[in-house]
């Protein structure tokens, strides 16, 4: 929700001033009114309601038969743009304003990311799944199957979302992935049908754990609180053992991230989920001071200048060797890192379009890639460690 922000002019003569007190009272008391819930959904952010410990996108209030879900959906600002009315009794009256009201559990979701279906599968509620973005994404052998029987849509498998299909399956909920500027994230065709949808922005999220939280937030649309904070609690427990197992390390390798698309490359800014994960696997990220959450696009002289002698270089897109590296450009060779043969990417596991299982579920299991890290930034420190990879290969 945004803070009513206006001007009001009014020009009024002696006869009109009781009519002015009025409009004052009421305008006075309607913006009291928005201020109350903006107060009010911020509060349950800073103070963590709802068993949201990490997470700053979003809040979840309980109210017994019926939940508030709020998303802090603005990448630069702590504003509610969305409020959801959770109901478990359909039949409640008086209930607060909210941009939408749902009767839960949903019984048909629509995930326009293979992150998001594979979480609702996680869930144990695989038949509420109705449809998903693109199956050419999908590692999942559940979701595949449920795909190839035909119980499941694909409503996005172009750049933009299939409107007349998505009408005609009339889901409760659509989830689809935003980048924080409600202007551009949300189909302005899909915003004129009413139809419910939930713009995620996880992965503007500053740690690990706060963007694996977010599955109490797709749990409160079915109903699965319980399993949601079982399989977190699970996840934060183990993230923070091998927290602590890398924070004894003394010598921290430098490293950097991606590679070059078209003219930019998009490095993980200094307040993101990723770099709290290097530093969390005892590395050095050499864009740690930046303050983004989000990426920095960065021209290759640039990270050139900066990451020439690095000591790894991690998640290099699809690229499975050296060679198909240096097909995207030449000068990669002239890091350091590339040199040595410190390459690793997380394409251990792909489908047989060479989309990483990494994707589905590694948002839900950060604990799994800090295991990887820990793994490949300090072998010495194997012997506490699972050994096995779960998503990262060297690339020779």
């Amino acid at each position: 929700m945004k803070t009513l922000q206006r001007e009001v002019f009014l020009k009024f003569n002696f006869m009109s001033f009781n009519f002015f007190k009025i409009f004052c009272l009421v305008f006075f008391f309607h913006s009291c009114q928005n201020a109350v819930e903006i107060k009010k959904a911020t509060d349950f952010k800073r103070n963590k309601n709802g068993g949201v410990k990490y997470a700053k996108r979003f809040a979840i209030s309980e109210q017994g038969q019926y939940l508030i879900v709020y998303i802090f959906g603005n990448r630069n600002t702590s504003d509610t743009t969305t409020t959801f009315v959770l109901l478990r009794d359909s039949s409640l009256k008086n209930l607060p304003k909210a941009n939408y009201t749902i009767k839960i559990p949903c019984k048909k979701v629509a995930a326009l990311s293979s992150i998001y279906a594979t979480i609702f599968y996680e869930l144990g509620v695989l038949e509420t799944l109705a449809a998903i973005d693109n199956i050419d994404y999908v590692n999942n052998k559940a979701i595949i199957e449920k795909h190839k029987r035909g119980q499941l849509k694909e409503l996005a498998k172009m750049p933009q979302i299939d409107l007349e299909q998505t009408v005609v399956l009339s889901p409760d909920i659509i989830f689809t992935f935003g980048m924080g500027d409600g202007a551009k994230d949300l189909d302005k065709k899909l915003q004129q049908s009413r139809m419910p949808v939930a713009v995620s922005i996880d992965h503007l999220e500053e740690s690990p754990l706060a963007r694996a939280e977010w599955i109490k937030f797709f749990a409160a649309f079915v109903d699965k609180k319980e399993l949601a904070d079982s399989i977190f609690d699970g996840v934060e427990k183990n993230y923070n053992e091998l927290k602590k197992i890398a924070s004894s390390v003394i010598n921290r390798p430098t490293v950097f991230n991606e590679i070059k698309y078209s003219d930019s490359w998009y490095m993980p800014g200094g307040k993101s989920f990723m770099a709290q994960l290097l530093n969390d696997a005892g590395a050095d990220y050499l864009w740690k001071g930046d303050y983004s959450p989000g990426s920095l696009p960065l021209s290759f002289e640039q990270v050139y200048a900066k990451a020439k002698d690095a000591d790894f270089w991690i998640n290099l897109s699809a690229v499975n060797t050296k060679n198909e590296l240096l097909a995207f450009e030449s000068r990669y060779a002239e890091f350091s890192a590339f040199k040595k043969g410190n390459l690793y990417n997380n394409t251990k596991v792909t489908n047989d379009k060479g989309y990483s299982i990494y994707w589905e579920t590694g948002m839900i299991y950060p604990n799994r890639i800090l295991n990887d890290l820990i793994c490949i930034f300090h072998p010495e420190l194997n012997q506490s460690l699972n050994k096995q990879l779960y998503y990262y290969r060297r690339v020779e």
